[in-house]
Parts: structure tokens; C-alpha cells; sequence
């Protein structure tokens, strides 16, 4: 449906209030097209066709946006790179900024997904290997691009955060470790708490 539709059923709920327009045109998919007369309209809703309860994947806005991912219990630590190498650590100087500031882009192997594309360093991109997360320039293969490439979903921890599940690998999560970036498998509390972080913009 059409941009307007869904701006007007996700953010409003409109009760016994005319519209001030004349008419609402609604384009599906298909290429059909339906006509409201607004004045004949008493309320839009939008409803979920999710399970009641059910919690929905943090968004990130259509456009690439940079962030820093602050990690969900080391609150003073962000995921960088160093030597190359996926780490977390706190950001004290201005080389620890430039290493933990990255740019959130639609995944390389799928864009619904992100990559996480270096500030410092373009065109390198955060990627497993080996089950360790690395740094690396893209050889051209679509291994490469499916290591680089995560699905965002709510906090294990904290459904509010978010976590990074392996587009390839379904089930592993990046993860924290000895201060050390992996994805893994896991299901105590320890493990939710060290795959969840927070995107922040950079406050520099």
C-alpha cells in the first residue's frame, strides 16, 4: 500500500474526525486502486498480524546511518576493530572513535539485513570467520557477503536493545567474549547480556 495509507494507519487513530481530505487513494501491490471519501470515515486503524505479545525487530531508517554499538552489560564499552579484529572496549581516544564508529548499510548478501561497514577504513565490513569476528575487504565471493550480513532483532537481553544474528550461520549471535567479538550459540543469561547491544549516534 501506498506511503500515505500506512503513515496515516500506523501513527493515527482517527475516531467520529473527518479527514481534511476529499478523498483517500489506496494502490495495492496488484495494481489496484480503491477510493475513500473521507468524511465517510469514523476510524483507521493499524492491526498487527503479529501474536499478541509478540515483540518486533527494532528498525533502522530506510537510509544508511552511522552508529556505534554500545554494548549491554559493559555500558562503558563499544563494539571496534583493532588490528583488524572485532573487539569491545571502551572509546577513550580518537583512534578507539574512529575504530568503533560504523556505518549501518543494507546487508551485502541481503538488504533486508545490515552490514556494518568500517568509518576508517571504507569499504571493509565486520565479518565472521572461523566463528571470530574480523574486519575485512571484500573478496568479491558470496561467502563473504553472507559473513557480513546479519538480521537485527530485538535484545535477547533487553527487547528494547538489539541483537545481530549471523545471516548464515541461523542461531549464532554476535556475541562479546573476554572482550573479544565472536558469534555463538547460547541460551543463559550471560550469553543474552553479551549478544545484546544498543546503536548510538556518535556524539563527535
Amino acid at each position: 500500500m501506498n506511503t500515505l495509507f500506512w503513515a496515516l494507519a500506523v501513527c493515527m487513530t482517527l475516531e467520529g474526525t473527518a479527514i481534511a481530505q476529499d478523498k483517500m487513494i489506496i494502490t495495492t501491490k496488484d495494481g489496484k486502486i480503491q477510493s475513500f471519501d473521507t468524511n465517510a470515515i469514523q476510524k483507521i486503524e493499524f492491526q498487527s498480524g503479529l501474536p499478541s505479545g509478540a515483540a518486533i525487530a527494532p528498525s533502522l531508517p530506510a537510509q544508511t546511518r552511522t552508529a556505534v554499538l554500545q554494548s549491554y552489560n559493559y555500558p562503558t564499552h563499544f563494539i571496534r576493530h583493532a588490528n583488524f579484529s572485532g573487539e569491545i572496549s571502551p572509546l577513550v581516544n580518537d583512534l578507539d572513535r574512529r575504530d568503533g564508529t560504523f556505518r549501518i548499510v543494507p546487508g551485502l548478501a541481503d538488504s533486508r539485513y545490515v552490514s556494518f561497514e568500517s568509518t576508517n577504513y571504507p569499504g571493509y565490513y565486520l565479518r565472521h570467520q572461523n566463528f571470530r569476528v574480523q574486519l575485512h575487504k571484500p573478496d568479491g565471493s558470496q561467502l563473504f557477503r553472507e559473513d557480513a550480513t546479519f538480521k537485527m532483532k530485538p535484545g535477547l537481553a533487553d527487547a528494547s536493545w538489539s541483537s545481530f544474528e549471523s545471516a548464515n550461520y541461523a542461531g549464532h549471535y554476535l556475541r562479546h567474549r573476554n572482550f573479544h567479538l565472536y558469534i555463538e550459540q547460547g541460551a543463559d543469561d550471560l550469553f543474552r547480556k553479551d549478544a545484546t547491544f544498543k546503536l548510538v549516534a556518535p556524539p563527535w
